[in-house]
């Protein structure tokens, strides 16, 4: 039952006393409990929207969600804890989860390594799913870590109600932030994470790994995924390349819309655009999350030509490698979750069947960046070797 006094929902206080509640026909009246809970989850309703407004999502959600402990009903709370939740947990949770080829994947490639001494350590819980998979495979204990704190709670009761509540801890935290003899009582010998977007970098995997491998995993500690390979190819797509650019439209100049453009990539199902490959597929980066130090990275690549035309985007996706057997990718017409990643060129430009293009690619450990392509003769390209 719900105290006139105070208002307890987790650990969120509410006070009713400092909350100045009048009747708007009588201000010197004194209103009933009822009128006082009324008023404060309009009260809550309006900041919640205020902050959702704001952008300030995770303290609309609290607001949302005191005002429907008190009117579970209320639907103006309701429909404002969805928005503040479809922007906390984005619906591409859904998709991910649904991916029958990566659960299949990251579940086969742990059964074959998870031991009942297996301490291992999840980075990115989301709703527990790979931490089930490890407890399920009959890992000893798996912490796992989630720093969003709606899913990190969701990741819990998921956890309880499939009856791994004993051999999974959630941490509410980045995994970047746990401490060995704190957090976990000792480090870890098995890492498991999917951490990764459709241009693979997108959500850190490669920082979150490295210190990992520094921090809380033993020297030889088995790590999933253990590699991966980017790969990319030019293409001529007018769809494309208005997904990011526009120079008229309708008889008018707005070319000055180009200053919004995203200089990075963006995903796309490349199947649902028509195109033309311009290049075959060539290698861009490799990554090494088990044996390497990976830092930053820039380089040239020639790429020939295979058929005229006018290149408008690069498209690129990884393969990665789980362990030496089991593999996924997002490449071109994959079934995955993960759509392919396209960055448009700032200019288009003409290319030829037999000329090279040079491209300069880099990486900031974060993401993956193609400058503009400079167009050479194959003879210049060979000579430049």
């Amino acid at each position: 039952m719900v105290k006139e006094e105070t208002l307890l929902r987790g650990n969120h206080l509410i006070s009713l006393s400092q909350v100045a509640v009048t009747n708007p026909r009588n201000p010197c009246a004194s209103t009933s409990p009822a009128e006082r809970l009324s008023d404060l989850v309009a009260r809550l309703v309006a900041l919640g929207e205020a902050h959702l407004d704001n952008k300030q999502f995770a303290s609309a959600l609290d607001c949302f969600e005191s005002a429907l402990y008190i009117d579970p009903d209320n639907r103006r709370a309701q429909l404002g804890r969805s928005t503040a939740m479809c922007t906390i947990i984005p619906r591409w949770h859904f998709e991910m989860l649904n991916d029958e080829q990566r659960n299949e994947a990251f579940e086969k490639a742990l059964a074959k390594v998870v031991a009942a001494d297996s301490l291992v350590l999840d980075i990115g819980s989301g709703t527990g799913l790979l931490a089930m998979m490890a407890a399920r495979a009959g890992a000893g204990k798996t912490i796992s870590c989630e720093m969003v704190a709606p899913l990190a709670e969701l990741a819990r009761e998921v956890i309880a109600r499939n009856g791994f509540a004993g051999k999974i801890q959630i941490m509410g935290k980045k995994s970047t932030d746990l401490v060995v003899g704190g957090d976990m009582p000792q480090r870890a010998n098995l890492l498991v994470t999917e951490t990764v977007d459709c241009g693979l970098l997108g959500e850190g995997i490669v920082p979150s790994i490295a210190h990992a491998r520094a921090n809380l995993l033993t020297e030889d500690a088995l790590i999933i995924p253990r590699s991966a390979t980017v790969y990319a190819m030019l293409v001529e797509s007018k769809r494309l390349r208005g997904l990011n650019y526009v120079d008229r439209c309708a008889g008018f100049d707005l070319g000055l819309m180009r200053q919004y453009a995203t200089p990075r990539y963006f995903p796309v199902r490349l199947a649902a655009f028509e195109y033309e490959a311009l290049t075959a597929p060539f290698e861009v980066f490799r990554f090494d999350f088990a044996r390497e130090l990976i830092q930053s990275s820039r380089k040239t690549i020639s790429v020939p030509v295979t058929r005229d035309g006018t290149c408008h985007a690069v498209v690129f996706w990884f393969h990665m490698q789980l362990d030496e057997e089991i593999s996924i990718s997002n490449e071109p017409g994959s079934t995955t979750h993960w759509e392919q990643a396209v960055q448009c060129l700032k200019s288009e430009m003409t290319v030829g069947a037999g000329n090279v293009l040079q491209i300069e690619t880099g990486h900031d450990c974060c993401s993956i960046v193609f400058e503009q392509p400079t167009n050479v003769s194959a003879e210049a390209a060979h000579a430049s070797r």
